[in-house]
Parts: structure tokens; C-alpha cells; sequence
């Protein structure tokens, strides 16, 4: 994995790996490399690049700039450098952090991991970047199959209770059995 990484940034790309701690990977190429722990919010992890960059106090940063005139500085310190900046967990950039990262990948190159699943707002970010994973940490979503399969016992229950029982004791135990139902998963929707 670390040779295909490599690979992929002597080539000019920026690279998202799943399931994987990127911060332990050696870099072979000649970067400055900026290891960020705070990913989140944007103005604050600018500062933190920036600062590393200018060799400047982030709480100065932080504090005398707007995040636009941080991005505009950080282009223009890094037109003709190699900077690679490297983070964890991907999928928990806020969207001002995402639009901070999408205004910056042309001018510097990216290494994170993705760990989780990710959302909507981070497709034009990796759209611009290589994911690599390994076959062997590919994750198998079952909750589809089970939530099929405890519906089919479901039916079968109902069924089989539908057809013994007679009369007016039989619509109200089947009347629970749906009320009961619904409000379970009425509740496992305001859960989710």
C-alpha cells in the first residue's frame, strides 16, 4: 500500500485511503509535510497549515484573518512548492473545512484516511483525489439481508397467527401485533 501511495503522489495526485492510519506511512518524495490532528472548523485548521508555512503564530493567524485571505495566502506560499498535508478521517470534515480543502487541492497535495462512511458534501473532494483500499478491508454491509429476513419471520408469525385464531380475539391480538409494530419502527426512524 505504501509503494502505491507513493506512486500515486510522485504523480501529482492527492490520495484518500480507507480503513487505515495514514500518519504511519513513510513519504518517500521530497514534501513539506504538515501532519494536522484538528480537522475541524475550517478557519482554525487553516491557520494551523498556514502557520507551518510562515512560520507565524496560528493564535495570530486565527485571530487577525478571514479564512479567504488565510486560503489566498496559503496558495500563494505553496504556487511552487511541494506541501502534502496529511489527516485522519475524512469523513468528518465539516462543510466549510470541505470547501476550504477543495479551494487548495490544486496548489497542494492531500494523504487522509476515510474510516467511516462519508457524505454527500465530500464527493467534489475526492472526486480530485486517488482512494486506495485493500480487498481485505472492504466492510460487508448486512443490515439490508436482516431487515429482509426479520420482515419474512415477521410474515410467516403473522400468518401462522392469523390463521389459528377466530373471531374478535383474533383482531385485536393481530391489531396489537401491527400497533406494536409500528411504533417500534417509528421509533427506530426518530432514532436514526
Amino acid at each position: 500500500m505504501e509503494k502505491l501511495i507513493n506512486e500515486h503522489l510522485e504523480n501529482g495526485r492527492s490520495v484518500a485511503v480507507r480503513y487505515r492510519d495514514v500518519t504511519e506511512y513513510d513519504i518517500k518524495a521530497d514534501y513539506q509535510v504538515i501532519y494536522l490532528e484538528i480537522i475541524n472548523p475550517a478557519k482554525e485548521t487553516a491557520a494551523m497549515i498556514l502557520s507551518e508555512l510562515i512560520e507565524s503564530s496560528k493564535t495570530t493567524i486565527y485571530s487577525k484573518y478571514t479564512l479567504n485571505e488565510i486560503t489566498r495566502t496559503i496558495r500563494k506560499r505553496t504556487k511552487n512548492r511541494d506541501v502534502l498535508i496529511v489527516f485522519n478521517d475524512l469523513q468528518d470534515l465539516s462543510r466549510s473545512s470541505t470547501r476550504f480543502f477543495m479551494d487548495i487541492i490544486s496548489e497542494v497535495q492531500i494523504l487522509c484516511s476515510i474510516r467511516a462512511e462519508t457524505k454527500g458534501y465530500h464527493t467534489k473532494l475526492l472526486n480530485n483525489m486517488k482512494v486506495l483500499s485493500l480487498e481485505e478491508d472492504e466492510v460487508t454491509d448486512i443490515k439490508i439481508p436482516l431487515i429482509i429476513m426479520g420482515g419474512i419471520i415477521a410474515f410467516l408469525l403473522y400468518l401462522k397467527i392469523a390463521m389459528g385464531l377466530k373471531g374478535s380475539i383474533a383482531y385485536l391480538v393481530l391489531a396489537s401485533v401491527w400497533f406494536g409494530t409500528i411504533i417500534a419502527r417509528t421509533l427506530l426512524w426518530i432514532a436514526s
